[in-house]
């Protein structure tokens, strides 16, 4: 059973190893082997939207409403995997990488770790 206490949340937000476009692979968790691309990070709660093969969906009920213009039923919406479920996708091999960063003059970049494969930077 989860806890029921909540940990404050950080200050200032860490730095994840994913970043939005890259493609993942699913660690862990109902969706495990499945690869995707990440939609959208989320850092302070540690958590990713991953579209593809490892999305996994919730099921709202949703109650109707006309002067909304709000259709009832049943939405399904994305649900955020935590990071640490996720690993980056070396393109050469398919095979989930763990990085490192390296500096270099245009900036921070990450580099595979078995392959040294250097993941291109995006433009933010």
């Amino acid at each position: 059973m989860a806890s029921k206490v909540k940990l404050p949340r950080p200050i200032k937000a860490p730095k994840i190893h994913v970043r939005t476009g890259d493609k993942v692979i699913v660690l862990s968790g109902e969706s495990r082997g499945k690869t995707g691309t990440v939609i959208k990070v989320f850092p302070r709660e540690q958590r990713a939207l991953v579209e593809g093969d490892a999305a996994i969906y919730d099921t709202r009920h949703v109650k109707a409403n006309p002067q909304a213009g709000v259709e009832g039923g049943r939405i399904k919406r994305l649900r955020p995997l935590h990071v640490a479920k996720l690993a980056l996708v070396e393109p050469t091999t398919g095979k989930a990488v763990r990085v490192k960063h390296e500096r270099t003059e245009h900036g921070t970049v990450r580099v595979a770790k078995t392959t040294g494969h250097r993941f291109p930077v995006s433009a933010k």
